[in-house]
């Protein structure tokens, strides 16, 4: 691999890491954004997703007493089963159509939630966890990108950005350690990609340590409006990218 290449990898995966650990999710939104410019799509996936489950894991551990798991279950568990499935079968499914359809849902949510969200108190209950599992679930498994959904239901179930940060790490690593098993599977990581993926090991850790940094001085009175802003940006990026 060449010099640049590893470089490029290097600082993308830097910059997803700190915006994941800074704000609870957007690794897979950057490095899929990216990453599928120099390699094919399959391996940027299978990358992005070890990348995205050790910074989750680490936070995971780091924040562990503020977990908040009886929010977060009603969630997790269709989110999971949903994401299995949707993952597994992606591979032999096109989703042009469906990636474009995300970005447009990710910018009207976002603006919804950005003006509504001082009204809006989601309850982690079955119901609303199933509904937005659902959703998560596909949105992770097709594209690899559930932190937002995940943010818009955990941020306003959650009592602070600590418990938030640490509850919304735990889901993500436990979806993100079920696509990992899935992509060794399907044969989309090979043990010719280890060198990458050492070098991108310490740009994750670089990124996740200044991302911690940047996540303890953002102000609390404005921080749900900086995830909603960002996931409206994220869904900008997603439809810009998809028609170029």
């Amino acid at each position: 691999m060449l010099l640049s290449t590893l470089l490029f990898v290097m600082l993308v995966i830097m910059a997803g890491s700190c915006v994941q650990s800074a704000l609870g999710f957007g690794t897979t939104m950057i490095t899929m954004g990216f990453l599928p410019l120099i390699m094919d799509y399959g391996k940027a996936m299978g990358l992005s997703i070890i990348m995205v489950t050790v910074s989750t894991l680490y936070i995971s551990v780091k924040y562990r007493k503020s977990i908040q798991w009886g929010v977060m279950l009603p969630f997790l568990i269709p989110t999971a089963i949903i994401t299995g499935i949707v993952n597994f079968l992606s591979a032999k499914v096109s989703s042009d159509i469906m990636y474009l359809l995300l970005g447009i849902m990710f910018v009207a949510v976002s603006i919804f939630f950005f003006v509504f969200s001082s009204r809006i108190r989601i309850e982690p209950t079955p119901a609303s966890g199933a509904v937005l599992g659902v959703i998560c679930g596909i949105c992770y498994g097709l594209f690899a990108s559930g932190g937002p959904t995940a943010a818009l239901y955990l941020l306003p179930a959650t009592k602070d950005k600590k418990e938030y940060l640490a509850t919304i790490q735990a889901f993500l690593c436990v979806n993100n350690l079920t696509i990992l098993f899935i992509s060794f599977f399907l044969g989309r990581l090979d043990m010719a990609d280890l060198p990458m993926v050492g070098a991108g090991l310490i740009a994750m850790f670089a990124g996740t340590l200044l991302g911690l940094v940047i996540h303890d001085r953002i102000p609390s009175s404005i921080f749900g409006k900086v995830i909603y802003a960002f996931v409206g940006i994220g869904g900008v990026w997603i439809i810009v990218s998809h028609l170029l």
